[in-house]
């Protein structure tokens, strides 16, 4: 894992986090070394990758050794149970099934940081203090905007409006190539429909199953593809780049993903800067630390993994571009400080809605996509069949 800033760089912003100075209480040793395996997927950034660096440096009798596992958002479950590991960094989708199939065990937090309800909500089990997993980063739908003269930014848009004001303007995540892009895309077209309906998915994840409504709630989004009114791309980087080269004026993503657009916006004469406005309503996304069933280290994996997910760590993240988890990193004054975006990307959290949290999301997702690409794309209309695969789904 490639190592993005030196290490004197790294300690330097540890300490400005208060990081150094909380890490005492997560040190300790051991007579007989242990090594924690972690499984994750990739870290574009290198800033989680700092994080176990520092646990390491302070712990050396009991080493993270991360294990990075090559797998989609769609195929993650499958992957990460192949593999052997004693702390596993689980997509939000996942956590249900492997609770479910009891390849992971409920632990108690015990550092004091306080979770945006809708973070906790998606990794607590049943309505107890126990999570199935702790949150490692959040995640949450973005609108850019690119914004020629600071004097005529105007008011912040959403989501209904571009679409219906601003003609191939905008891009997202509305096509998908394969098993590597599908859950970009269920995602963009679920922010659509909530964009228009906003009862299509509730706040614990549940979807209606009202074929009317689901009709209703996209065909706007089925008119602008037809005429093609919008910039529909397979995944996150093709989003950027048709963004980038084509000068258009909004695009859906990620907030992670905004430091370094930003930074190359800014070098263009007629670009004076990129804003991220909330769409209003995103799709909860991020990453949650779960210890594996199998550990035979489970002390020692949760003092890790508290570790990794307290509140300096996240304002560590939070200074990387990740969305952090609790309370804590946004009102910090020196988070703030460093990533002005954090008190819109939490009141983005805050409204944001969760795909279906059920074991069967994998199945949901799938017939999801192949009936409303159908709709979008082809002109099949929806039907009760539509309804009744996403109920077979999720049984």
């Amino acid at each position: 894992m490639p190592e993005h800033y030196s290490r004197r760089s790294f300690l330097a912003g540890a300490v400005s986090v208060g990081m150094l100075s909380s890490a005492a209480g997560y040190v300790f040793t051991r007579r007989d070394p242990i090594t924690l395996t972690l499984a994750t997927g990739a870290d574009a950034t290198g800033t989680r990758a700092l994080l176990v660096t520092m646990w390491n440096e302070l712990n050396p009798g009991a080493r993270i050794v991360v294990k990075e596992v090559n797998s989609s958002t769609q195929d993650q479950f499958d992957k990460f149970n192949e593999t052997k590991a004693d702390i596993f960094n689980l997509d939000v989708i996942h956590i249900p099934r492997f609770a479910a199939e009891k390849k992971i065990v409920a632990v108690t937090p015990r550092n004091d940081i306080s979770l945006l309800p809708p973070v906790k909500r998606v990794c607590q089990k049943d309505d107890s203090a126990e999570l199935w997993a702790v949150p490692f980063n959040t995640d949450v739908g973005m609108l850019y905007r690119r914004i020629p003269d600071k004097r005529r930014a105007g008011p912040e848009p959403t989501l209904k409006a571009v679409l219906a004001e601003s003609p191939a303007q905008l891009a997202g995540q509305l096509d998908t190539v394969g098993s590597q892009t599908d859950e970009a895309y269920v995602i963009n077209v679920l922010e659509h429909a909530l964009a228009q309906d906003d009862a299509v998915l509730d706040n614990e994840g549940v979807i209606s199953f009202s074929v009317g409504q689901w009709r209703a709630a996209l065909a706007p989004l089925a008119e602008a593809i037809q005429r093609r009114n919008l910039q529909t791309e397979a995944g996150e980087d093709d989003t950027i780049r048709a963004f980038q080269r084509q000068n258009l004026r909004y695009m859906r993503n990620w907030p992670v993903t905004y430091p370094a657009v930003d930074r190359a916006e800014r070098a263009k004469p007629d670009t004076a800067e990129i804003r991220l406005g909330r769409l209003p309503i995103g799709i909860l996304g991020g990453q949650s630390l779960a210890i594996s069933a199998d550990c035979e280290n489970r002390d020692e994996a949760e003092r890790a993994v508290h570790f990794l997910t307290d509140a300096p760590a996240q304002k560590l993240l939070a200074a990387g571009g990740f969305a952090p988890t609790g309370i804590d990193a946004y009102i910090d004054a020196g988070a703030q400080a460093t990533t002005p975006n954090l008190n819109i990307i939490r009141y983005a959290v805050e409204a944001s809605r969760p795909r279906p949290i059920h074991a069967g999301y994998a199945d949901f997702a799938r017939k999801f996509k192949e009936h409303t690409y159908a709709y979008l794309y082809e002109g099949e209309q929806l039907t009760q069949r539509f309804i009744q695969d996403l109920q077979e789904a999720l049984k």
